[in-house]
């Protein structure tokens, strides 16, 4: 009598690590997430091949975190569609992961580029960081030099009004520029008068990627609590359950119209998130920060966030769905004019 082969689930519950069925299941999951959201392939590769995927996968699973990581999605998923399904959102928390520190270390080496050569600003010594350890820090020049206390929310907000150009760019062999030279001297401006102190390099690069594309580089109050939520079991306690319910009604009820679109469509650019609440990229980028820092906020006491994010998500798409129905009822497929913001 042959034994049934273990599904991917059941062998993560029996032996405590992806076997065979779970390992090719997860190259699956990473070349469909890699490709379907146009994530790059890992450095030293050129495209999504094999191997990228194999290095990337063997990345997810490596070391203790990796063990911890699918004996979670095991536990917290009820079946095998549940597994799967968990176990893709977090090949695509990790693919963003990755994303983030290469983009991000990319935009610090730029912004110390920026700041060493032009005149306006100038590094301030004296500076540390961790125990013995010195670190770069930097003001507007003949302005003030101690380190800044200004919240990254007004750094942020600084940023509104200024101008970035975007170069055009064809090559297919070198990423293109985030933005010209000009652009960066005009926001490591604003964000040093704003902060009436000196910051580090990577405290200016986190403040100046929310006002660049986000498909490039992370927004510094990104909504991550959103993607976690994304990975949760729905077999939680029922009473907490009821309890993310209330909450979740509760600020679903104080959101604006562009607030529930934009947590309905949380996973978007900037740029594609500005079109469909028809405001400009950086309008969409500071409503976006906005709404991250009232959760947070709203949030901070929650015995559970994930699962009320979650639940408020459900809800904004819901209602989503619903306006667009009534608006391509009322107006006819594809002529929505209600609801647009400001230009």
């Amino acid at each position: 009598m042959t034994t049934a082969a273990m599904t991917p689930r059941e062998e993560v519950l029996a032996t405590q690590r992806i076997g065979r069925a779970g390992a090719t299941l997860l190259y699956r999951l990473v070349y469909l997430v890699a490709i379907g959201r146009n994530f790059p392939p890992p450095p030293g590769f050129d495209r999504w091949d094999p191997s990228a995927v194999t290095e990337t996968a063997h990345d997810f699973l490596d070391g203790p975190r990796g063990v911890r990581r699918v004996m979670d999605i095991a536990i917290r998923s009820a079946d095998e569609p549940g597994f799967e399904r968990v176990l893709e959102q977090a090949v695509v928390n990790h693919l963003r992961d990755i994303s983030r520190r290469t983009d991000m270390g990319r935009l610090v080496r730029r912004v110390t580029e920026v700041l060493t050569d032009e005149p306006a600003f100038s590094r301030v010594t004296g500076g540390t960081g961790a125990p013995g350890k010195a670190v770069a820090r930097w003001a507007l020049k003949d302005g003030p030099d101690a380190p800044s206390g200004v919240p990254e929310t007004t750094l942020i907000a600084a940023l509104a009004r200024v101008e970035v150009t975007i170069p055009e760019w064809s090559s297919e062999r070198r990423s293109a520029p985030l933005a010209d030279r000009g652009s960066f001297t005009r926001m490591l401006t604003a964000v040093m008068a704003a902060a009436d102190g000196s910051l580090t390099a990577p405290d200016i690069a986190r403040v100046i990627a929310t006002r660049l594309d986000h498909h490039r580089t992370p927004l510094s109050l990104e909504l991550e609590v959103l993607e976690v939520a994304a990975e949760r079991s729905s077999s939680l306690d029922p009473a907490v359950r009821a309890s993310s319910a209330v909450r979740a009604a509760q600020i679903f009820a104080g959101l604006t119209e562009n607030e529930r679109i934009l947590l309905a469509c949380f996973d978007l650019p900037v740029r594609d998130l500005g079109a469909v609440l028809t405001l400009r990229k950086s309008q969409a980028s500071l409503l976006r920060q906005r709404l991250a820092t009232r959760l947070h906020d709203e949030l901070a006491d929650d015995e559970d966030p994930d699962d009320t994010v979650a639940e408020l998500c459900r809800r904004c798409e819901q209602w989503t769905r619903n306006r667009t129905a009534i608006l391509d009822a009322t107006l006819g497929q594809g002529d929505h004019t209600e609801g647009k913001g400001e230009r």
